[in-house]
C-alpha cells in the first residue's frame, strides 16, 4: 500500500503500483481529455483559491524535448456547470524549468499567491500570466485560456429590421463581472456593425439584472439589463469571462460605484481613447484599450487637435469628397454623402492611426504596468451600495465546493 503522489494528499492508493488515489486519477483523466499535453505528469495538487474552490497545478515532463528545461508548470482552473453555463476547464502554461524540484517549487509558490487575496496589486492574473511583465498585444493578453469568449443565444425577430431578442434572464448565461458585448447595426444605414460594451454586475435580491457601462457623454451608469440593451438594434451578445480575476472583485465593484457616483467621463467621451470598451476593459482587466478601435483603425477619423468625431457628427469633406458620419456609430463609419454638410479640408481632418492617437498611442501593453496605471485613475467607494453589489456578486457565482478539477 502506498500513498498518493499528489501534493497535500494523504490518501492511500488502491494498489501499490498506482501513483495517485482514485480521486486524483479521475482528475488526471479529466485533464487529459481536454489537454493532450498532460500525458507525462510529474506531480499535481488541487487547492482552493479565494475566487474559485476548484483550482490545481500540474508539473509535466516533455520526453521528446531536447531542451535543458523540459519541465512545465500549469495552473488549472475548473468551473462546474452553472445554470445554462456549461462546465469549463482552463490550463495556463506558466513556464518551463530544468528540474522537477524547481518546477514543483514554482507551482507551490503560484498556489500560495493565488490563495492570497492581497498579492501584487491584489491582481491574481498578474501572478500567473506568463506575459504579465513583457510588452504584448492586447489580443495575446485577452485570449483563451486567460479569458474565455462565448456567444450567447439571440433569436431573430425579423430579417428586414435586423432585430433580435436576447435572453431576459441574463443571470442564466452570465457571471458577475463578465464583460458583455452587444452587437448592433447603426440605425442610419443598417450597413455597419459596432458593439456596445458593459460589465455585468449580477442579479440582486430585487430580481433586477444590472450592468455598469459608459453611456457616451452621459458618463458611467449602472442600469438594468433592459436599459443596457435597448439602444439600437441588438444582433449578437458576447460574453468575455476571465478564468482568473485580473483584479479583486471588491476593487472592481468599488471602482464601478465610484465611477457612477462621480460621473466618470461625463462630457468627456472620446471614441479613439475613451469609449465604452475602454472603460469596461479598465474596470475588469485593468487595461485601457479598445480592440474595436484597433481593428477598425483604417475607418476612424478624428478632428485636428486630437478631438474625436463623436456620436451625432454630420460630416465634412476629405480631399474634396463629401462624407457623412453615421450618427449612431460613435464615428466608426465613413459613408460617402451626396448632401453632407460641407466642412473645408483646411479644418484639419487627419487619420488618427497615422498620428498615433488611437488607444492613447498604445500598440503594445505591459500588463503589470497597465493595471497599476489604470487603478490610479479610479477612486474606490465603500458604502451600502458597494456592499450590496459585493454580496450580490458572491451570490452569483457557484458555491465553493471541495477541491475538484473533474
Amino acid at each position: 500500500m502506498t500513498y498518493c503522489k499528489a501534493s497535500s494528499c494523504y490518501n492511500s492508493t488502491n494498489y501499490s503500483w498506482n501513483d495517485y488515489c482514485s480521486y486524483h486519477e479521475k482528475c488526471l483523466e479529466r485533464l487529459r481529455r481536454s489537454y493532450s499535453s498532460f500525458g507525462n505528469v510529474e506531480a499535481l495538487d488541487t487547492f482552493e483559491a479565494w475566487f474559485n474552490g476548484n483550482c490545481g497545478w500540474v508539473v509535466t515532463y516533455d520526453y521528446s524535448s531536447s531542451s535543458s528545461y523540459p519541465y512545465y508548470v500549469w495552473i488549472v482552473i475548473y468551473e462546474p456547470s452553472y445554470r445554462s453555463i456549461s462546465d469549463d476547464i482552463s490550463a495556463i502554461k506558466y513556464d518551463n524549468y530544468s528540474s522537477s524540484s524547481y518546477a514543483k517549487d514554482k507551482a507551490q509558490e503560484l498556489k500560495e499567491e493565488l490563495q492570497n487575496s492581497s498579492g501584487l496589486y491584489d491582481t491574481p492574473m498578474l501572478e500567473v500570466h506568463p506575459k504579465a511583465n513583457s510588452y504584448e498585444s492586447f489580443g495575446s493578453l485577452i485570449t483563451s485560456p486567460y479569458v474565455e469568449k462565448k456567444y450567447l443565444p439571440c433569436i431573430s425577430d425579423g430579417l428586414f429590421m435586423h432585430t433580435s431578442r436576447v435572453p431576459a434572464n441574463a443571470e442564466c448565461y452570465l457571471k458577475p463581472l463578465d464583460i458583455v458585448w452587444v452587437k448592433r447595426r447603426e440605425e442610419w444605414t443598417l450597413l455597419k456593425n459596432y458593439y456596445h460594451v458593459g460589465v455585468y454586475l449580477g442579479k440582486g435580491s430585487d430580481g433586477v439584472n444590472r450592468v455598469c457601462h459608459l453611456d457616451n457623454d452621459k458618463g458611467v451608469k449602472i442600469t438594468n439589463w433592459e436599459s443596457f440593451l435597448e439602444a439600437g438594434y441588438c444582433e449578437e451578445l458576447i460574453r468575455y469571462h476571465p478564468t482568473i480575476p485580473f483584479k479583486n472583485y471588491k476593487n472592481i465593484i468599488r471602482q464601478a460605484v465610484w465611477a457612477k457616483d462621480n460621473n466618470f467621463r461625463r462630457g468627456n467621451y472620446n471614441l479613439p481613447n475613451k469609449n465604452c470598451e475602454h472603460f469596461s476593459n479598465m474596470l475588469v482587466y485593468g487595461i485601457d484599450f479598445s480592440q474595436q478601435v484597433q481593428e477598425r483603425r483604417g475607418e476612424l477619423m478624428v478632428k485636428a487637435g486630437g478631438q474625436a468625431v463623436g456620436i451625432g457628427a454630420v460630416g465634412g469633406t476629405i480631399a474634396g469628397v463629401g462624407v457623412a458620419l453615421a450618427p449612431f456609430t460613435f464615428g466608426l463609419t465613413l459613408i460617402p454623402a451626396a448632401g453632407a454638410v460641407a466642412v473645408s479640408t483646411t479644418a484639419g481632418y487627419y487619420n488618427a492611426e497615422g498620428d498615433g492617437t488611437l488607444n492613447n498611442g498604445k500598440t503594445s501593453i505591459c500588463l503589470k504596468d497597465e493595471v497599476r496605471d489604470t487603478n490610479g485613475r479610479f477612486g474606490r467607494k465603500s458604502d451600502w451600495e458597494t456592499e450590496k453589489y459585493e454580496n450580490q456578486y458572491l451570490q452569483g457565482v457557484p458555491p465553493k465546493q471541495n477541491c475538484r478539477i473533474m
